[in-house]
């Protein structure tokens, strides 16, 4: 009987339903900022979030977590509002 091990290079998840794996820079441990580099969300304008299961936690851009195999995650642009500033005339 043969079983079926996963090596570690086979750690992959998904970001923005987009399969990430190794090759592109996935780790066992990970920032939020990693991952929106991963969709080439700034991270300056990122929101994270992990999108596996109820509850859509958000993960802080150099908050470090431990990625699972398989895992989902949903990276947004923060939505910024436009105006005038200080000196903008």
């Amino acid at each position: 009987m043969t079983q079926a091990v996963e090596p570690k290079t086979g750690l992959h998840i998904f970001v923005n339903r987009r399969k990430f794996d190794a090759g592109d820079g996935v780790q066992e441990e990970m920032t939020g900022g990693q991952i929106a580099d991963l969709v080439q969300v700034p991270r300056d304008n990122a929101v994270v979030r992990r999108d596996t299961g109820p509850e859509k936690t958000e993960i802080g851009i150099d908050e470090v977590i431990r990625v699972k195999n398989g895992e989902h995650f949903l990276v947004t642009r923060r939505v910024v509002e436009g105006g005038h500033g200080p000196g903008a005339d």
